[in-house]
């Protein structure tokens, strides 16, 4: 259990009672409080406390129900802002809470309930019998790999269930995908979110393409290591243990680099989906010995002017592949989908 905070003591023998309501905890520690507390701080004190919620709040608010699909580095850090509803003590505010957890791998399914406070009850390891599970969530959040975009989206789509997909590169990379994600989220009235991962600039990017854009390049830049058991390095014969100069890796359109470096280059998929096009979005892959973070360089011109945006990215500390960014992206994209206010195009 956790650490009862001294200020809620105060109030545990009415809330014991029933009598002290959650939103009057609230109100009464914000006129003692030079810094404001939200909702969640009381709730989280008094389960911390061991009290039951039955009765406590004025009007019960009704939670986002999540279903995750993947259980590996971004998607645990999802799970885990969810479950604690915070980031390194910040507090999120979301209001969503888990139900469902799938992983092809059962043992990362249970590492990752382990280190939960609220455990879901409905863990699958494969898309059978999965209308089941659909019925209990409101959202899907997909990050394990482009092909579980078909696997797992679209049956949820189908089912007029909201999602968010990390894997980005497989609207790309699966023909027709993204004009059939499209077509039935429109028929269902439903919304598939899009975080716009380890980059930044994706705001000026959409803004621009109002206008008319000539052209977007993208250089990413990561150390050797982030590309260890990609099958285009393999299959050309790049001993990326031998590099000692920066190398291109490759270079050509978006939807090629989503199709060789599945596991590296979502944003590039992101960046075509919100400018230009997948064929016309330009990619350079480098892997640079030199470099300690993952680094991203946009260059945008169109009718507005130039844009560039270079952002040094710090590597998943659990898969150097991906950017902590990326998580961090799609828990603020849950924020927004939360909260009444949304900042950005």
């Amino acid at each position: 259990m956790s650490k009862v905070p001294g200020w809620i003591l105060k109030y545990k023998e009415g809330i014991e009672k029933g009598e002290t309501k959650v939103e009057d905890v609230l109100e009464m520690e914000n006129r003692l409080r030079e810094k404001p507390i939200k909702i969640s701080t009381v709730t989280r004190a008094i389960n911390a406390m061991g009290c039951s919620f039955a009765g406590l709040r004025v009007e019960e608010e009704k939670k986002i129900r999540v279903g995750v699909v993947g259980c590996g580095a971004i998607g645990s850090e999802i799970c885990r802002a969810i479950d604690t509803d915070e980031v390194d003590g910040r507090e999120l505010d979301l209001g969503m809470e888990l139900e469902v957890l799938i992983d092809n791998h059962p043992e990362r399914i249970e590492r990752l309930r382990k280190s939960l406070r609220s455990k879901p009850d409905i863990t699958k390891s494969d898309s059978t019998e999965l209308a089941g599970a659909l019925e209990e969530v409101d959202l899907v959040i997909e990050c394990a790999s482009q092909a579980a975009v078909r696997e797992f989206i679209m049956p949820a789509l189908k089912r007029g269930k909201d999602v968010m997909i990390m894997s980005v590169g497989a609207l790309l990379c699966d023909p027709d995908l993204l004009e059939e994600v499209e077509r039935i989220s429109r028929d269902k009235r439903c919304k598939v979110y899009i975080p716009s991962g380890a980059v930044a600039g994706i705001d000026g990017l959409k803004s621009g393409a109002v206008g008319g854009i000539h052209s977007v390049a993208l250089t990413t830049r990561k150390p050797p290591r982030g590309f260890e058991g990609n099958a285009y390095v393999q299959e050309r014969g790049i001993d990326l243990s031998s590099i000692q100069n920066e190398q291109t890796l490759f270079a050509g359109s978006a939807k090629e680099a989503v199709k060789h470096f599945p596991e590296n280059i979502n944003v590039a998929a992101s960046l075509s989906i919100a400018g230009i096009g997948p064929e016309a979005t330009k990619v350079k892959i480098v892997a640079d010995p030199a470099a300690k973070e993952n680094v991203h360089e946009i260059e945008v011109e169109g009718e507005f002017g130039n844009l560039f945006v270079r952002v040094e990215n710090v590597p998943s500390v659990t898969n150097p592949k991906t950017s902590y960014l990326a998580a961090l992206s799609a828990i603020a994209t849950l924020k927004r989908i939360s909260h009444p206010i949304r900042v950005g195009t």
